[in-house]
């Protein structure tokens, strides 16, 4: 008698519990919705629709507005030149020109924010396109990512801060449409005012740049050791350079898709484009340097 009693006041203290906290307004909302019932109780994840009709893909592929530098003068494989599955492998006519010893190592470059600028105009893209043939010529395969992210964003109605799911899309696609890749690298600009911007070594000017990781990743410890081994070599080559690297801890910059993502800001909106090119150059030794070692 005694245990059945104890255990109706247990039920009785547990529905008094849940009547005075949200669980009741919850559940009364879940009911009340027009929608299926059903459909309230499962968790739907942030996606974006693959329900877009043909020419709207068609302007997601077409030449991104925010590279500069003409198409037919990039020498590095882009996504713009082949968006189907299976990649191409017949190299330009040019490629075949250059007397360079492929390494078989493979490097993808993106930006998730497509559209910075620098001072003169030039765009973080362009940036992208430098660093990439700066490490063909050191022999890797380097993939630039042209697909048009903002004319995605607008297709989709997203805003602004989900470039990140739009990036994340991408990235992917090019692991398994590439069958992977030794370094990923999310190229930046940063905004700070022009004195934190630049260094003046032997008196040539370089954009400063900082490795940046994303502290809620679950690869924040690969994350950690590649940015501070990379930002360590550009340094030891070009000392001042970089900054300290930076983790931000409610972040994740795609480094949770796998290891060997990285985000770096390569000079801000007060460099010029010749500045952030003398930059590149020691930031392709460090990268060169870090992939022969390993990490």
């Amino acid at each position: 008698m005694k245990r059945t009693f104890s255990i109706i006041l247990k039920i009785g203290l547990i529905f008094m519990f849940l009547y005075y906290t949200p669980f009741v307004d919850g559940f009364n909302h879940i009911i009340g919705c027009k929608k299926d019932i059903l459909h309230n109780f499962i968790y739907h994840p942030k996606i974006v629709s693959n329900d877009i009709n043909l020419k709207q893909q068609l302007n997601v592929l077409t030449y991104n507005k925010n590279l500069t530098i003409p198409q037919k003068e990039i020498e590095i494989e882009t996504t713009y030149e082949k968006p189907m599955i299976v990649p191409n492998t017949i190299q330009k006519e040019k490629d075949l020109k250059k007397d360079i010893k492929p390494n078989g190592k493979r490097i993808y470059i993106y930006n998730t924010h497509q559209g910075e600028k620098y001072s003169d105009g030039k765009s973080v893209m362009d940036a992208a396109v430098i660093l990439g043939e700066k490490l063909e010529e050191k022999g890797y395969k380097v993939v630039l990512e042209t697909n048009d992210f903002e004319k995605y964003l607008n297709i989709h109605g997203l805003n602004y801060d989900d470039l990140y799911v739009v990036s994340n899309k991408y990235l992917n696609e090019a692991l398994v449409n590439y069958g992977g890749f030794d370094l990923c690298i999310d190229l930046h600009r940063d905004s700070v005012p022009r004195e934190y911007s630049y260094i003046t070594i032997d008196g040539k000017s370089y954009a400063k740049s900082m490795m940046v990781i994303g502290g809620s990743s679950k690869n924040v410890n690969s994350a950690t050791k590649i940015s501070t081994i990379l930002t360590d070599k550009i340094n030891y080559n070009k000392n001042g350079i970089m900054k300290s690297v930076m983790t931000r801890d409610i972040a994740y910059y795609n480094q949770e898709v796998c290891e060997g993502v990285i985000l770096m800001e390569c000079g801000s909106d007060h460099n010029n484009f010749d500045e952030i090119k003398n930059t590149l150059e020691y930031i392709s030794i460090g990268i060169d340097e870090l992939l022969k070692e390993g990490w």
